[in-house]
């Protein structure tokens, strides 16, 4: 018998394998606030997640206790918050699978159309778009989001370590097999497998698993738009890092599945990102608490907390290792590499609603 998940380990699985997320950095981050802001009273404090991404750290939010606000302006975010952070109520059932298995004979949709049977077989490429179309059918926006989270996850597991690529997969279909990696052989083989009703329902359970009761709200916006607007207690930064893989190459055919275009590479992905962080402080000055991830050897730790004290924040930082995706980093890389949280906090700010007349001040 299998055993039941715990909460833990179901609200990971719900979420899609993505290049920068934050799930083993979460019980850093949140450490770092309950040294300012004690935990027993997160509850109804507000959360700002301004670069949601993969939504671990949203998601770990929410489960925390506080009332989130999530915002990004990459549609793959939206559908992860809509589906997850969002939502507290709406499921996947076994039906829904039933109906997005049943075959059809509906002439060939977008996916089959532009990415069969480059990046998807014929069969992929039709569930994809079968899924696509029950979404845009469905009036309930948390389903909605749900069936695309769904799409997301199944085009991620049909490629070797979730980098969605075309020419293998052509390859394939044409049985040319010793032109593909061996390593690689083997999830391109399993992937097949991803039409059938059972693992179609494995997925649906894994996304199930992180939804819970919440208080959230996603947007899809820029941070700069939303911090101005946005009464956050805590407000959590993870911009793309400088000088990295961007986002917008590594779920490029994604982007054209969910939006219809390639997305332009994000300002911050630049050599010179770093630099656009003093304009998300400036926005976010009334916000008591900021903590911010980033980390490689384009900006250092020192860089980023004098960027912090220049707003006035006492500071605080924590040096972690950095462990990139082995699809994109080599073993040297990985080993070396560091990631910092830092946090920064406006010592006169009230310490929480919780607690009127008390200030951050002297919290170390």
């Amino acid at each position: 018998m299998r055993r039941a998940r715990s909460r833990k380990l179901a609200l990971w699985d719900a979420l899609p394998a993505y290049l920068g997320g934050k799930r083993r950095l979460c019980p850093t981050i949140f450490r770092e606030i309950d040294a300012v802001i004690p935990r027993r009273h997160w509850s109804g404090l507000t959360f700002l997640d301004g670069f949601s991404g993969g939504g671990a750290v949203s998601l770990f939010a929410r489960a925390q206790g506080f009332s989130v606000v999530s915002a990004d302006i990459a549609e793959r975010a939206v559908v992860v918050g809509r589906a997850l952070i969002e939502n507290s109520r709406v499921t996947l059932t076994h039906e829904d699978i039933l109906r997005i298995a049943a075959p059809n004979a509906d002439p060939p949709g977008t996916v089959e159309r532009t990415f069969a049977p480059g990046a998807f077989t014929r069969a992929q490429a039709r569930l994809l778009d079968r899924t696509l179309a029950m979404a845009a059918e469905t009036r309930d926006v948390h389903k909605s989001a749900l069936l695309r989270l769904l799409v997301i996850r199944l085009a991620l597991a049909a490629h070797p370590m979730s980098q969605v690529r075309s020419g293998n997969m052509g390859r394939l279909a044409e049985g040319q097999i010793d032109s593909i990696t061996q390593s690689c052989l083997k999830n391109y083989v399993t992937g097949l497998r991803l039409t059938r009703v059972d693992r179609l329902w494995d997925f649906a359970q894994r996304i199930n698993g992180g939804v819970f009761e919440g208080t959230a709200r996603v947007l899809k916006a820029s941070v700069l738009d939303v911090l101005p607007h946005t009464a956050a207690d805590v407000a959590y930064f993870d911009p793309p890092y400088p000088a990295t893989t961007s986002y917008e190459r590594e779920y490029e055919i994604i982007d054209q599945i969910l939006e219809g275009k390639r997305l332009p590479v994000s300002p911050f992905s630049r050599r010179d990102g770093a630099a656009l962080l003093d304009k998300v402080f400036a926005q976010a000055r009334h916000v008591p608490v900021w903590v911010l991830s980033l980390g490689n050897a384009t900006v250092s730790k020192e860089e980023l907390e004098s960027k912090m004290r220049s707003f006035g924040r006492e500071v605080k930082s924590t040096e972690v290792r950095y462990a990139h995706k082995v699809s994109v980093a080599s073993k040297e890389k990985t080993k070396a590499n560091r990631e910092f949280v830092i946090t920064g906090w406006d010592p006169a700010a009230p310490l929480s609603k919780a607690i009127p007349g008390r200030t951050l001040e002297g919290v170390k």
